[in-house]
């Protein structure tokens, strides 16, 4: 999937962003498109091992609990498929067919996931559906409407609006699904809206409970 930031500007009119909020998104993509490269090694700058291991585990636990022999899931920003390419592994590795997706709105990344042999779908993390929709369309991707597991690693806090994003997970959620955030918590390190284009600084367990309680039943 080759796109072009004309492409990408071109998709972002067809999801109905106007041109304050279609310039924010390619500033994003413009700082993730250099990062995209070395985005594995950057993780592990970050992360320990042991957190790796950690964070992967507690994701895979969760959907564990589906107890299901096959699931479908779609990883939201997914990046260059660090975490999903483990997380599809651990799962296969639990005896769990695990059919995967990852939607991410950086060109460069989408180039890292299907390097690794996951379906990359270009899209906007407040409009999955219609995201899926226009990648079905235009970039010959044939994904699916609805997943078991909807899931956001590490990338909450770069989101616009994080309800939308809650509402558009929702609206691709089988009836008993299961969505499955990992994100950094409320921090006061205003610098990371500069340095790493940090939307928000973290979200405590409170923020999220009070955002999700208006989306979600559970």
């Amino acid at each position: 999937m080759i796109l072009s930031v004309d492409d990408v500007r071109d998709f972002l009119k067809k999801l109905g962003f106007d041109e304050g909020s279609a310039n924010e998104l390619i500033k994003q993509i413009e700082y993730f498109e250099r990062e995209a490269p070395r985005r594995d090694d950057i993780v592990r700058d970050y992360l320990s091992e042991e957190c790796i291991e950690t964070i992967v585990e507690e994701i895979v636990e969760e959907i564990l609990k589906l107890n299901k022999e096959s699931i479908r899931l779609l990883d939201v920003a997914a990046g260059s498929g660090f975490f999903t390419e483990r997380i599809k592994r651990k799962l296969v590795e639990r005896g769990v067919k695990a059919d995967v997706y990852a939607l991410d709105i950086t060109p460069g990344m989408l180039k890292r996931l299907d390097e690794k042999g996951i379906t990359p779908i270009w899209g906007v993390a407040e409009k999955i559906r219609e995201s899926i929709e226009i990648a079905n369309e235009h970039c010959g991707i044939n994904a699916p409407r609805e997943f078991d597991v909807v899931l956001s690693t590490l990338a909450f806090h770069h989101f616009l609006n994080p309800e939308e994003v809650l509402k558009s997970m929702k609206s691709v959620l089988t009836e008993n699904g299961r969505v499955i955030i990992i994100d950094v918590l409320k921090h006061e390190h205003e610098e990371f809206k500069e340095t790493l284009k940090d939307t928000h600084l973290g979200f405590s367990l409170e923020d999220i409970k009070e955002i999700g309680s208006k989306i979600f039943k559970n």
